[in-house]
């Protein structure tokens, strides 16, 4: 049987735009998945503007904002799982992807933690160099400069390029940040200028950018939630599409268990294709 087209030819001839073609193909035949996304970004949204409450019923709500949070934390790994089995043809519940949750919130909490220090550091550290009272601001109602939002924006633009394919590595080849880390950005030195599109591609800077930096209504915010959640997973699958064709996955489920090596996934030819094994 014969082997993988090099990785020199597979992804050029594939394409970013046929990698977005084949993420949308995936939401569409499965519309719960994106539905589970779009349910998991707003719901903390929704209960932050739920007014005033008692101490008690303020402590439920915010148990199930933190346990909201760590599901979708876990589901990232899960959508990622969700466009593998698309990349080979193999069909994939909802009940199935829940159960994933688990096994990647973890991983996926500590890639949080970690970039979260760097943002609060940054945050605070920009706010002082601008002469910026940051614990006055909501009382005072003023806006932040133009340039915190750039700088802020700037560096959330940053980290999303260098995640890029550290995210698809925690979910389909190791457990380890510090791995996923080397791995994600060596693959960017590896492949580049082939994996342009798909590094320049900003996902999670707009969603962050549009937590961080809400404005208009609250309908334009929600259709701005709703529209950057469904470009994040376009950006997700073709991202995921290049990742597998590159570098394979640990199982048909990503690396969310350890399986024997005889079993984990060889890397793919072609987005409708199933992965084929070297001789």
């Amino acid at each position: 049987m014969p082997g993988p087209f090099p990785p020199e030819s597979s992804p050029s001839r594939v394409g970013f735009g046929a990698d977005v073609a084949s993420a949308a193909d995936a939401l569409i035949r499965q519309p719960s998945v994106p539905l589970v996304s779009l349910a998991l970004v707003l719901f903390p949204g929704d209960t932050s503007r739920s007014g005033d409450h008692s101490a008690v019923a303020s402590l439920v709500i915010t148990a199930a904002t933190f346990a909201v949070m760590l599901v979708y934390v876990g589901w990232l790994g899960a959508e990622r799982v969700f466009f593998q089995r698309h990349l080979e043809g193999k069909p994939v519940s909802l009940p199935h992807l829940l159960r994933l949750v688990k096994a990647f919130v973890g991983r996926f909490f500590k890639l949080g933690v970690l970039f979260g220090i760097v943002f609060i550091a940054f945050f605070f550290a920009l706010a002082s160099g601008l002469g910026i009272d940051i614990a006055h601001l909501p009382d005072t109602g003023a806006q932040c400069p133009l340039s915190f939002q750039v700088s802020f924006a700037a560096l959330a633009i940053a980290i999303d390029f260098a995640l890029t394919f550290v995210t698809p590595a925690l979910a389909y080849t190791t457990r380890s940040v510090i791995r996923a880390w080397d791995t994600g950005l060596s693959m960017i030195g590896q492949t580049w200028p082939r994996s342009a599109l798909y590094v320049l591609c900003p996902p999670l800077a707009l969603n962050l950018l549009n937590y961080v930096f809400p404005f208009g209504g609250l309908v334009l915010q929600l259709t701005t939630t709703f529209v950057v959640t469904l470009v994040g997973l376009l950006a997700k699958g073709a991202i995921a599409a290049f990742y597998l064709r590159e570098r394979g996955s640990y199982s048909e489920d990503g690396a969310a268990y350890r399986v024997p090596p005889d079993r984990r996934r060889p890397p793919l030819t072609h987005p409708n294709e199933a992965p084929t094994v070297s001789p």
